[in-house]
């Protein structure tokens, strides 16, 4: 024991002074099996807190004295000219303040006034451009006069007010437009609309569109079994083509792909350098944040095949695929029931009988190619060697999902 807690020790406790005891109570804890047995415990917990994000956040403060604002003539910073004070244009209704000066948190009650209807339905225009795929309003960015008038005012304005009432949630809003019966509709083509609405601007049926690049990538990879639900934390660089981040304008900026289940994670986590963005995403659409966009575009083009075809994430999807279809304890086990199980999995419904006659017989001659080339097969397999089947036969299986994979079905929202 230290000569300093003997003689703290040896004092009556009102005597002690404070450093005294917080002196004994020190080396108390430095012997106390249970007190080291709990802070271990502690500590342990702090390590698996969330680690802080890499990226810093701006925030925003109120200045104590408001900066003053000029017009600027011809944009020109250095030539300011007559003093403006924080408002809205004279067309549309002034803002209630708190204060002498209007301030943001102003702007933002004023946007979601109940009595300006505007914010509400250009909110509900793009959620419902994003279900139907066709907007109420087909100028997504222009509800002004050189707008395009919406196609159901009328619904425009109830969806515009339910948003209101349900606390701006566009997660309640979704759930009461996805459970009505239009947006249930079967998308298929009927010959009688064909004439009368062929842009189906009534909607007396369902949409279908190609799925979005994000959504894309996830579904892949959910059919595949690789895809990580994890939520938060940093990006990740999933597997692209080399050269690509050479491409930048100062060549600087290294892709380091990620490894394990970073690689699988949803396409919203994927890391953007605006200077060169992940290839995949671009070729299926998504903005480029080099301009703003307030609708994305959709086309149809030779690379969107090729890229689902050679991708080095759907070539590790359709390898991924064929897996889970060999070992899947569905049926018998042959082949009809293997395509099946693939179809359920991928399209959420049987195939017909043509269908299944054909993939049979699709398979048979990848089964035939892959037993003549082994080396091909080796190289389609990828490296994780299947455990119920031959070398031969994962490798048809492989080359199958692959085939499924670029289905316009699977990648189309019918």
């Amino acid at each position: 024991m230290p000569d300093d807690v003997a003689e703290a020790l040896a004092l009556a406790p009102e005597a002690r002074t404070e450093a005294q005891k917080e002196r004994i109570a020190a080396y108390h804890r430095t012997i106390d099996p249970q007190w080291t047995k709990l802070n271990a415990a502690v500590t342990a917990h702090q390590k698996k807190a969330p680690k802080a994000p890499s990226a810093q956040g701006m925030t925003l403060a109120e200045m104590p004295n408001p900066r003053r604002t000029h017009v600027l003539i011809r944009g020109d910073f250095l030539r300011p000219g007559e003093e403006v004070q924080p408002h809205t244009p004279a067309v549309l209704p002034p803002l209630k303040t708190n204060g002498a000066t209007p301030t943001r948190l102003d702007l933002a009650r004023w946007l979601v006034d109940p009595d300006n209807p505007l914010t509400a339905r250009v909110a509900v225009n793009r959620i419902w451009r994003h279900l139907f795929g066709r907007p109420l309003v087909a100028s997504v960015e222009d509800f002004g006069t050189r707008g395009e008038p919406p196609s159901h005012p009328e619904l425009l304005d109830w969806l515009a007010n339910e948003f209101v009432a349900l606390g701006w949630s566009q997660k309640a809003l979704i759930k009461r437009i996805v459970m009505s019966a239009t947006y249930r509709q079967s998308s298929k083509g009927r010959p009688e609309l064909a004439d009368r609405d062929p842009s189906n601007i009534w909607l007396a049926r369902q949409n279908r569109f190609r799925l979005e690049a994000e959504v894309l990538r996830d579904l892949s990879l959910s059919v595949s079994g690789l895809l990580n639900p994890e939520i938060g934390g940093p990006s990740v660089r999933p597997p692209q083509p080399p050269g690509i981040s050479e491409l930048t304008y100062a060549g600087n900026a290294k892709w380091v792909e990620s490894t394990g289940s970073d690689r699988y994670r949803r396409g919203l986590y994927t890391w953007f350098q605006r200077t060169s963005p992940y290839p995949m995403l671009m070729t299926f659409d998504a903005p480029d944040s080099n301009v703003c966009a307030a609708k994305r575009e959709r086309s149809n083009t030779p690379l969107q095949a090729l890229t689902l075809l050679n991708d080095a994430v759907f070539v590790e999807c359709a390898q991924a695929l064929g897996r889970r279809i060999l070992d899947a304890e569905d049926g018998c086990g042959c082949p009809e029931c293997r395509i099946a199980y693939a179809f359920r999995l991928c399209l959420a419904r049987e195939p017909s009988e043509e269908e299944a006659q054909v993939l049979g017989d699709l398979y048979r001659g990848l089964l035939r190619d892959c037993q003549a080339n082994p080396e091909a097969a080796a190289k389609l397999v990828g490296p994780y060697r299947p455990a119920k089947a031959d070398l031969a036969e994962a490798a048809a299986w492989v080359a199958l999902a692959r085939t499924i994979l670029n289905l316009d079905e699977f990648v189309t929202r019918e």
